[in-house]
């Protein structure tokens, strides 16, 4: 059930996406970007190998902490 209704929300936020696409063609490099990520997203909810699943969340998870961290940095410098 769950599978489902996050595979529902997925499809309902790329059909968003799409419609923005075509309101606005200036934020298509940034629509397909976020397709790709949402997909992916999405896709890991079907993924069965939980070993496999839960080092892609750790890398995934620190990744993001590292590109925060990098991001204070250069603020903090002042090149952002």
């Amino acid at each position: 059930m769950i599978r489902k209704a996050i595979l529902a929300a997925g499809a309902i936020y790329l059909a968003v996406t799409l419609f923005q696409v075509v309101a606005r063609g200036s934020v298509l490099l940034q629509a397909v970007v976020f397709s790709a990520v949402l997909t992916a997203g999405t896709a890991l909810y079907f993924y069965r190998h939980e070993h496999r699943l839960e080092h892609l969340e750790m890398t995934v998870l620190w990744t993001c902490i590292l590109l925060f961290v990098l991001y204070m940095a250069l603020k903090l410098a002042g090149v952002v």
